[in-house]
Parts: C-alpha cells; structure tokens; sequence
C-alpha cells in the first residue's frame, strides 16, 4: 500500500556513500550513452531533453536524499534476520537458508518439494521424451521452445499513440508510478520502450494508460476538440489494455510450457501495476465511453455483451495470477534463466528475462532484490484485496515468508523493511478475520481468547517495526497499522454479536431475524450499538488517525499518484468515523471523544478537529477528481460529502 517518493529514494535509502557514488555514476553514465544513442539515430531534441531531464532529476534526488536515522537500524535488524510477527517460519525451517549471498538462487532454481513430486518423478524415471504426456513435459521445461520474435500488435504499431506520444507517457510513468516496478535509471526511455515492446505489449499498454489516467479530469470543459481527442485515445488505449490482457491470460492458462518463458518479467511487472491501480483504471473507462452524438461502436470484443461500461478489473483475481505465475515457475526453477549466447548480442538481450531488469553495473544480488519486490508487491496488494473483500489468499504462509527474503541481501533498503512491515500486519488482519469468522467460534469465551491474542500478535509486531514510525520521510506503515487494527476491532465486535444473538435468542426466527439485521443499509450503526464503549474509543482512535494523516501528504500530485489501496484506506476510515461520530450523537455519548488522541495544542474541541480533517479529505479527493463524475475519486469525494452533511447539519 505504501509508494516511496521515487526509485532514486527507494533505491538508495540506507546507503553508505561508495553505494551512493555508485550509482550517481551510473545515472550519469547513462546520460551519457543515451545522447549517444539519439545522436547515432538521429533522434529528435526533444525526446534527448526528455530523457534527460529524467535522469538528471533523478541523479538530484539522490545528491540531496538524507540519511534517515532508521535507516542502519533497519539494516541492522534484516542483516541479522528479524523477521515481522505474523511472517515467522517455522523453527525448523528459515527462508534464508535458502539464499546463497555468493551465488544468490532464491526463486531462482527448483524448490525442494518437485523433487518429490509425481510429475518430476516421472520425468526422471522415462527419461524418453517421447513417451512422457506432452502436457507434464511441456510444464516442467518452460523454457524449452524457441524465442517468440518481436511482439506482433502493440500501441504504437497500431498508431494508437506515435512514437513521441509513447515517450513522453512513459517518461510521467517513471516519474510518478515507477516505484512498483525497477526501470534502469541508465537505459534511455526510448530504448526502454524498444525492449518492453519486444517483450510485453502488456507492460507497456499499461504503463500509457496509467500515465493518462488523469488526462481527462485536466482539460478545460470548453476546449471541447482536445477533450474529444483525449478521450478518443484514451478509449483506445483501455481497449488495447483488455486484449493485450486477454491474450496474456490465455497464453497462462492455456498454453504454459508451449513458449519460450521471455517475457516473464515483464507480463509479472504489469500485473502488479494492474493490480494496484485496477480500481482507478476501471472507473476512468467509463468516462471514455463515446457520448450520444458520437457514431463509433465501443462493444469491440467477439463477445458482444462486453463493452467498456462494463469493465471491472479486479485487483484480487490480477494479484493472484501473478503471484501463481511466479509461484508456478519458480518450482520449476525455470522464471529467471539468462539465455546462453554471445552477452553483447542485441537479439542476447532482448531474449535475456534481464532485459528490463539489467543493469551492466548491478550486481546479480541486486537483480534478484529487484526480482524479489515484485514479488512483494504482488504479495502486499493480494492480501490488501482479500482484507478489503473478505475473500482467502491463493498462497499459504509458507510462500508469504518468502517475502522476508529481501530482508537478507546486501542491497536490501528502509523501503523493503516497510513493505514486509505491511505484508505482516495485513497478515495478522486477514488471518484473524478468516480464522474466527469462517470456522465456528462457539463459545463467547473462545471469541475473547482468539481477540487477545491477535492483540498480542500485534504488540509484537508492533514491537519489532516501531522504530518505522518515528522516521521522518512520509511512512504509511503507520496508516495500514491503524487501518487494520480498525477492522479487526469491527470483525471482533460483529463475531461478539453474532455469538450473543445465537446464545440468548431461543426462538430460531428471531434470531434470523437479528442476524438480517446485521446486512441493512445502515449495518454499521446496528454493529455500534451493540459495542461496548472501549470497542467505540478504539474505533473512533484508528479511524481518526487514519484520516487526519492526509495532513501529513501536502502534495496533491503526489497524492493522486498513491495506490487505490491507500486511498480506499483513507476513503473507508471517513466512512466508518462519520458513522462513529452519528451514532455518538444519536445515543448521546459524545463524551467518549474526549479520550479520542488529538493534537493537544489545538484548543478546539476533537468533534471539530474530526469535522476539519475530514473536509480536508473531501477536499483533497475534489481537487485529485477535478469533477470527473466516473472517476472513483470523484466517487468517494461526493460519498464523504453527502454522509458528512447529513451527520453535520450547516457545516
């Protein structure tokens, strides 16, 4: 859930100086063999000043990036294997066992339990390739089909964008968006464009859309030609997105092991920035639908009941096909083969998995950091979805652990602490969630046990990351603590209702009839009132906290480039504070807020710090939504708004 503020920062919180001066020297070098490059091809000035200006922003960045006290703390810690509570192995088992620091292979070679397998045992015993089932052969040699040449449709062959076009969005992406996913600060983006065409149309479709995503809520209403034109690209753009998509997903699901497995990367690289901003991608859609005058058919599909108004990607079920693609191949040792070849063959590296990743100064340790985050962040956002939509994780504990992998490499920074900081509270949220509210709790008293101790769990990864939150760079480790302690508090008090309704009501009909109760329109006002009046406190506490954070992002630009998770977080904690304080007023007890935590030196009173802070947020949703009616943003300024006004009369 948590962006940094970009790649330089990411890359190099933590460093000492050699580290530093290193890769100032490889930005500028960098620098260097573009404007090569554009003068050899006779490129435009234009895209040499782009680039450029990329690079040279991002080399001041890192020039001026602080020290941040936590930094060596964090170091510390992971280099001597602390792990976050929730993520513990088993006592017997430690993931780091499975890194060599001389020869790092982690996700790299086979895992231990093919070798038991039953397919891998058949393998080995035939021997004979051509009696084996082509299908059990085909999935245990991913790899071993001839290279697919270059990709046959992207965006730019179709002329949905020129080449500049291109540039130009992916220069914003890398900008703005490029923290989910490690683009070499060395290679020029024109060149970068060129590889991740060859690789995955995907990536690229989706990076542009991305990039555009605020184009349509900027243009002037009265520059009716440009806004016409915007959004004619934009709906092709998505339109791209969904086929390049749908062909990624039948090449996974219908013809694994029959290609060449160039392009893993890359297609796991836009599913994590897919995943991350599915909710904003589909919202947006919609505002590109072709108005009543407008002629052109938007149903583009075989299937004609599909249409843009129709789309709904869901970040769920993306997280999940990236985590099982890496989690497939990965046991099979065969996701990060370089290829063997002459190394300074164009077609070599083209045809390397490092096309993307490689950087001729990196070192092989620091690739597979790189590798390892997409992992993470697949990981973060899947159990962020199944927080948000109750639904269970695609991976077991065991896989989840891996994520504490980067905790032990060498170039493992303050931004990989925070990630795996996350993963393990959300970690906690879900089980708990899951556990108590999907397997029978019978008895009042369990109920109470299983609530202390995820209480304890937290305190003790609290514990172990707390140092995280006095840090001065913007952390949101701190807004996903308190967004989960919210819902587990919430999930605790509706488990105690249910229970309470099962063991008090004699008469079954009533009892259905309390239980409906829980799923009105207004269910939580239902659950309040059945709260005792610590649930309430703490509720109000997390939510608040939640909420008066947005104080703390003075940016709206970088505000709108956060994820949808974190802006959901801040979305769903309005509602349930807006709820709090209602149900606080209806049932006269508005003195619980005085032991709400506020800013003490503030005289005014905590409802009207609560009141300012949430139109701090509507405000700051407006300004990002810019009065674009089908953006989500938008969506969740006028929800805010409407319950705040209906709570608070003349505000």
């Amino acid at each position: 859930m948590e962006p940094t503020t970009s790649n330089s920062n990411m890359m190099n919180s933590g460093m000492d100086d050699g580290a530093t001066s290193r890769k100032l020297d490889l930005i500028y070098n960098g620098i260097n063999e573009m404007l090569a490059l554009m003068r050899n091809n006779d490129l435009t000035n234009d895209m040499i000043n782009n680039d450029a200006r990329l690079l040279l922003d991002a080399a001041s960045t890192m020039k001026n990036l602080p020290n941040s006290p936590g930094s060596q703390q964090f170091l510390e810690k992971s280099i001597h294997g602390h792990q976050a509570p929730g993520l513990q192995l088993h006592p017997e088992y430690n993931v780091y066992d499975t890194i060599d620091t001389n020869n790092l292979s982690i996700f790299q070679s086979s895992s231990n339990s093919l070798q038991v397998s039953p397919f891998s045992i058949i393998e080995n015993e035939l021997k004979n390739p051509d009696i084996i089932p082509k299908p059990i052969l085909n999935l245990l040699n991913l790899s071993a089909v001839k290279n697919v040449p270059y990709a046959n449709d992207d965006l730019i062959s179709l002329k949905i964008l020129t080449d500049l076009e291109a540039i130009d969005l992916m220069n914003d992406f890398r900008r703005n968006y490029g923290r989910w996913i490690s683009f070499p600060l060395s290679i020029p983006t024109a060149v970068l464009i060129d590889r991740v065409r060859f690789k995955s149309s995907l990536l690229l479709t989706t990076c542009c859309c991305l990039s555009m995503r605020y184009s349509l809520n900027s243009i002037s209403p009265g520059d009716i030609n440009n806004y016409r034109r915007k959004k004619y690209t934009y709906r092709a753009l998505i339109k791209q997105l969904i086929k390049d998509l749908n062909k990624s997903l039948l090449q996974i699901t219908s013809f694994q092991g029959t290609r060449d497995g160039s392009g893993d990367i890359e297609l796991l690289q836009a599913l994590v920035i897919l995943s991350i901003y599915s909710l904003s991608l589909s919202s947006v859609a919609r505002a590109t639908l072709p108005d009543d005058d407008e002629e052109e058919e938007y149903e583009f599909l075989e299937d004609k009941s599909m249409s843009l108004q129709m789309l709904n990607l869901d970040p769920w079920y993306i997280s999940s096909v990236g985590l099982t693609v890496f989690i497939s191949k990965s046991t099979f040792g065969n996701l990060f083969k370089k290829k063997v070849g002459d190394e300074n063959s164009q077609m070599n590296m083209q045809q390397s998995p490092f096309t993307i990743l490689y950087d001729e100064l990196d070192t092989d340790e620091y690739q597979t950091l790189t590798i390892l985050r997409i992992y993470n962040h697949l990981s973060l956002v899947h159990l962020v979805s199944c927080v948000f939509s109750g639904r269970m994780c695609v991976v077991d504990e065991i896989r989840l652990n891996y994520c504490t992998a980067t905790l032990s490499l060498p170039s493992a920074t303050n931004f990989d602490g925070r990630m795996v900081s996350e993963i393990g509270i959300l970690l906690i949220a879900y089980n708990y969630v899951q556990v108590n509210l999907n397997v029978n709790t019978s008895t009042y008293k369990d109920c109470l046990l299983s609530f202390e101790a995820v209480k304890e769990e937290i305190r003790l990864w609290y514990e172990q990351w707390e140092y995280l939150f006095s840090q001065p760079a913007l952390q949101f480790v701190e807004l996903c603590y308190d967004f989960c302690n919210l819902i587990i508090f919430y999930s605790f008090n509706y488990q105690k209702l249910v229970l309470s309704t099962s063991s008090s009501s004699k008469r079954k009909d009533k009892q259905d009839q309390i239980l409906k109760d829980l799923y009105k329109e207004n269910n939580i006002e239902f659950i309040l009132s059945h709260c005792d009046k610590n649930s309430l406190v703490q509720m109000l506490d997390y939510s608040y906290k939640v909420v008066k954070f947005i104080n703390f992002i003075e940016s709206d630009s970088y505000f709108a480039y956060l994820s949808d998770q974190i802006h959901f977080c801040f979305y769903f904690s309005g509602v349930c504070l807006i709820k709090l304080n209602k149900y606080l007023i209806t049932s006269d007890q508005l003195k619980l807020l005085d032991e709400v935590e506020t800013n003490q030196e503030d005289s005014r009173s905590t409802q009207e710090l609560i009141i300012t802070d949430l139109k701090n947020l509507i405000e700051k949703f407006g300004r990002i939504g810019q009065e674009n009616k089908d953006d989500i943003i938008s969506k969740y300024k006028v929800g805010l708004e409407t319950m705040l006004e209906g709570v608070f009369h003349n505000i």
